[in-house]
């Protein structure tokens, strides 16, 4: 994955660094960890030390994080834990509501913590400065099986972690692809009443938003100034915008400036020219799109899973429980299963600094976090692991915390199951949830009191139509097209990658509002291609392809 790799490093350290920075660092070998000597780690890798070791990191601020007790970030369950189990005393060097410039500024300072997370361009960054250490040994030696089988299921996301063959940064990877599927959500009460079935085709979607539009007002699709449900319903003519995919003749190509993204333009020129989207979409950012949404606007919309959670509960608190949204398939053109989008998204990786005095240590650390979302259950209590994992609280240990990609989909499978059975009158052993208990009750608290609070995850993974439903089938049968960069930008991109897509996004506006013709398509892509996409590619091509 990191083919020709050093061509992307020289310009990768200038985005993240002021020029001059590696005058002032460290050489290999300069203590930057916390100076504490050694100490000798007992042979089981779950052993507690005899003595305590202390292990620095840093950490950014979170707004989500809800502090209980006087708990705070040198103070809570997670750190109590390390403490308790293994005699480590893990000490924040700083918390920081900007991260990234504390950050950059503790590297230029050489003054960095035992173990932290970074994005790619820092492990770069760090690697090339030589402050942090390779991993292989210590994590053959420490890491838990359970950790080793990520690295061995997800073996090309942690190969974006390593340098001429050895691993530097742990990928923290996410939730996921069960979580990435997009859908055509649609509010219920108006589909009963108007007496619609599932919809089959687009054909049959628009007919649904347009007779909404005409029986309860508003308008038959919502749209904002960044597209966003533009390139939703692409997916229906096989175009997958933001990602890149194989073309024809084997070279990686950007999915938006496909010939895809011109027939789906078209149509969706046809449809606002039609008044079906929203024509005052051009001025609606996302939150004031959302808005007409929750003031009942409008009756489909297509999104992602969380629908249920942003906006729906407020849609309901002023529509009523009857205006529930089901999420259905986004269906294409020609009547094929639909090709979801899965995009590389991993979430940053974690690093171990090379004067680590007792990097094993951070090896039980991440090991308990593993543990706690993969094996504990049934031998924690439900209250213990819930201290730890309710309130936000794994964002207080985001520098030690590896995801497991299949959390999402496993916890699916689990709480769909116990609220199937509490549907069917059977008794639910809820000693068995573990960390999913919050989600089965707020199953149960919707369909009992239709509390707006649970129906997020009730739609989520609750009921027979629920959106991981749909998604979990995407997963089973490998119903996505992977994005070609399964690793990080490239330097453009990292420079100009944002500029680069509203160049595309404000000329594909002027062709739906009719300033400029749908041919125009072909001559945005030359201007995307000479404003820095044509070095993209090339890029691209040379690190991620064949």
């Amino acid at each position: 994955m990191r083919k020709n790799f050093k061509k992307i490093i020289a310009l990768a350290l200038t985005l993240v660094l002021a020029l001059g920075m590696f005058g002032c660092m460290a050489k290999p070998g300069t203590d930057t960890a916390s100076g504490s000597g050694r100490v000798e780690p007992p042979a089981d890798i779950w052993a507690p030390y005899d003595q305590t070791v202390t292990i620095t990191t840093m950490g950014e601020e979170n707004s989500g994080t809800e502090f209980q007790n006087g708990d705070d970030y040198g103070n809570n369950p997670w750190y109590r834990a390390y403490k308790e189990r293994f005699n480590i005393d893990l000490q924040n060097k700083w918390i920081s509501n900007d991260y990234g410039t504390k950050l950059n500024l503790a590297i230029a300072d050489k003054d960095i913590a035992d173990v932290f997370y970074v994005d790619s361009a820092r492990l770069t960054t760090l690697y090339e400065a030589g402050l942090i250490m390779p991993l292989d040994e210590v994590f053959e030696s420490y890491a838990s099986d359970t950790l080793k089988q990520y690295r061995k299921d997800y073996a090309d996301t942690w190969e974006t972690g390593c340098f001429d063959g050895k691993l530097y940064g742990m990928p923290q990877m996410n939730y996921g692809i069960i979580d990435q599927f997009q859908y055509i959500w649609i509010r219920q009460d108006w589909m009963q009443e108007c007496g619609f079935d599932e919809p089959k085709t687009m054909d049959d979607v628009i007919e649904i938003a347009t007779t909404f539009a005409q029986k309860y007002g508003g308008y038959a699709l919502p749209e904002c100034q960044t597209l966003e449900n533009f390139y939703r319903l692409a997916l229906s003519w096989g175009a997958h915008p933001g990602i890149w995919v194989e073309q024809d003749d084997g070279t990686l190509g950007y999915g938006t400036i496909q010939p895809e993204m011109k027939e789906a333009l078209a149509q969706y020129t046809e449809w606002y020219q039609q008044g079906i989207v929203n024509p005052e979409f051009t001025t609606l950012n996302w939150d004031k799109m959302m808005q007409g949404m929750i003031n009942g606007e409008c009756g489909v919309i297509p999104f992602a899973q969380w629908f249920g959670y942003n906006p729906l509960p407020d849609l309901i608190k002023n529509q009523g429980p009857d205006a529930i949204f089901y999420p259905y398939e986004i269906p294409t053109q020609d009547g094929s299963p639909i090709m979801g989008s899965v995009t590389f998204n991993n979430n940053g990786y974690v690093v171990i600094s090379k004067n680590c005095q007792n990097p094993e240590a951070v090896m039980k650390i991440v090991n308990f976090y593993v543990y706690t979302v993969n094996d504990a259950v049934g031998v924690e209590t439900n209250e213990y692991l819930s201290s730890l994992h309710s309130f936000n609280y794994p964002n207080v240990v985001r520098g030690t915390r590896i995801i497991n990609p299949m959390n999402d989909y496993n916890q699916f499978l689990q709480v769909k199951d116990a609220f199937d059975r509490y549907l069917a009158g059977e008794d639910v052993d809820t000693s068995a949830l573990g960390t999913n208990l919050s989600k089965y009750e707020s199953c149960v608290n919707w369909v009992t009191s239709q509390d707006p609070n649970g129906v997020g995850d009730y739609l989520q993974q609750g009921n027979d139509r629920s959106a991981y439903g749909i998604a979990k089938q995407y997963v089973d049968n490998e119903q996505y097209v992977q994005d070609a960069k399964w690793g990080p930008d490239t330097p453009t991109l990292q420079a100009a990658g944002s500029t680069l897509n509203d160049i595309l996004v404000e000329g594909f506006t002027k062709i739906i509002i009719g300033e400029k013709p749908i041919d125009y398509f072909d001559e945005l892509v030359q201007q995307w291609y000479q404003a820095g996409g044509e070095q993209a590619t090339k890029e691209i091509n040379e690190t991620y392809g064949n």
